[in-house]
């Protein structure tokens, strides 16, 4: 139990829960303690798959807290400097949830806006309320800044470079079905089959080759800028590890046997 961040176990599946002040902005202490737990989680062999959720009812994650630029003097000659080092601090956070070997879901189920949509771009699926209410949106524009944790990168990476280049330019707020419509998000569910829609894909997870979907993401995300041919060697040195790994040897026995495997995640 953190003072942003809890973790709540659920046989294979954990649930990492974020509280803070009422809204989960987007600050330094909850992103250490989220960066502290999926480091923890992805460590650790018993955790086969991981749901990033909120514990409030309105709002996934409402974006920056903007008190942290009034706490740097603008007028400082290094003020560009220190703005810079601290999101390449907070960039660091994001990446070990973007990087952790165990399959993501983001469960939204309410506004993930700036840096709460910037959260969600790390996670590997985003299941998201419809409620006519919630939005998903890189919208610091309109405050008279630019996404700082990965929107400029990851969301052009996601949804194609002049759809999410308009949204940023604009500011956009999308309904889970707008993202649904565009790929920012996998499903738009109704409230009440929110949570049903969240256990069943995180139970589906739960039972693959946690170990094979450990060696896709990590190929996926050194491959995906790579020349070609140094991708393939990426490609080949992971897929060596993969065949080489226990749940290898299960799955190739049990598809013989005709039977359903039963992975490890090792």
């Amino acid at each position: 139990m953190g003072e942003c961040v809890d973790v709540k176990r659920d046989g294979a599946i954990a649930r990492v829960v974020m509280h803070r002040k009422g809204n989960n902005a987007i600050a330094e202490d909850l992103m250490q303690e989220l960066a502290a737990a999926f480091t923890e989680l992805g460590d650790d062999p018993s955790a086969r798959v991981i749901v990033l959720a909120s514990e409030y009812e309105k709002y996934f994650s409402v974006g920056a807290d903007l008190t942290m630029l009034g706490s740097i003097d603008r007028g400082a000659p290094d003020a560009a400097d220190q703005m810079a080092s601290f999101m390449q601090r907070m960039n660091g956070y994001f990446s070990v949830i973007e990087r952790c070997p165990k399959p993501v879901v983001a469960a939204i189920n309410g506004h993930a806006l700036g840096g709460g949509s910037e959260l969600t771009l790390c996670c590997d699926f985003r299941i998201m309320v419809e409620d006519g209410r919630s939005r998903i949106g890189q919208t610091e524009s309109s405050l008279g800044i630019i996404p700082g944790a990965g929107g400029t990168q990851r969301l052009p990476r996601l949804i194609g470079k002049a759809r999410a280049l308009r949204y940023i330019i604009e500011s956009t707020r999308l309904s889970a079905k707008e993202a649904e419509a565009v790929g920012w998000v996998d499903q738009a569910v109704a409230p009440d089959e929110l949570a049903a829609a969240v256990d069943q894909r995180a139970a589906k997870l739960a039972k693959a080759a946690t170990f094979a979907i450990a060696m896709i993401k990590d190929a996926v995300r050194r491959g995906y800028d790579l020349p070609l041919d140094e991708a393939l060697e990426v490609e080949a040195r992971n897929f060596a590890r993969a065949a080489l790994s226990d749940d290898a040897a299960i799955g190739i026995m049990s598809f013989l046997a005709k039977q359903e495997p039963e992975y490890t995640g090792r």
